[in-house]
């Protein structure tokens, strides 16, 4: 895992020909799905959406920290597995975690910490190269042209809205 400053984070965007955040861009949603309440579902979606994204060899978190108060245990975990991969820089100054085919054990595991902070916490998961989209947060909404994905988290998730 490499952590990557919001510049860093864009420039791989660009070079994967994908959207900044997507849903402050405009950009269309394909899905919206309910995001579980209880912390066990959220951990058991955290194992499927790294099972749904395994084919991408290249994914990118871009952690949205909450705007109020947060629980300090959360970014106490947060800094401590950031500090595992040398990564020293506040979240603030480096919200992208990159995670390369090699990484691949590193990324469930970090996806599954973020998801069981809660719905406070907020995340993009960029995957490529199926140029996958999502932002999780109280409810997870999805940017991908690969229908099957979509159908896939529709059968774990009730849907807000799907296109």
């Amino acid at each position: 895992m490499h952590c990557l400053k919001s510049s860093e984070i864009k420039k791989w965007l660009t070079g994967q020909g994908m959207h900044h955040q997507p849903l402050a861009a405009g950009v269309p949603i394909a899905g919206e799905y309910e995001m579980p309440a209880d912390p066990s579902s959220r951990l058991a979606l955290a194992d499927s959406l790294a099972r749904l994204l395994t084919k991408d060899g290249t994914k990118l978190i871009e952690v949205i920290p909450p705007n109020g108060a947060c629980d300090a245990r959360d970014q106490q975990k947060l800094d401590a597995y950031r500090c595992q991969h040398q990564e020293e820089r506040p979240i603030g100054l480096a919200p992208g975690h990159l995670f390369k085919s090699r990484d691949r054990d590193e990324f469930p595991r970090m996806l599954s910490m973020l998801l069981g902070f809660g719905p406070a916490w907020g995340l993009y998961v960029y995957s490529a190269p199926s140029r996958t989209t999502l932002l999780v947060n109280s409810r997870i909404d999805i940017w991908s042209i690969k229908r099957g994905l979509r159908n896939e988290l529709g059968r774990w998730l009730p849907a807000s809205r799907a296109a």
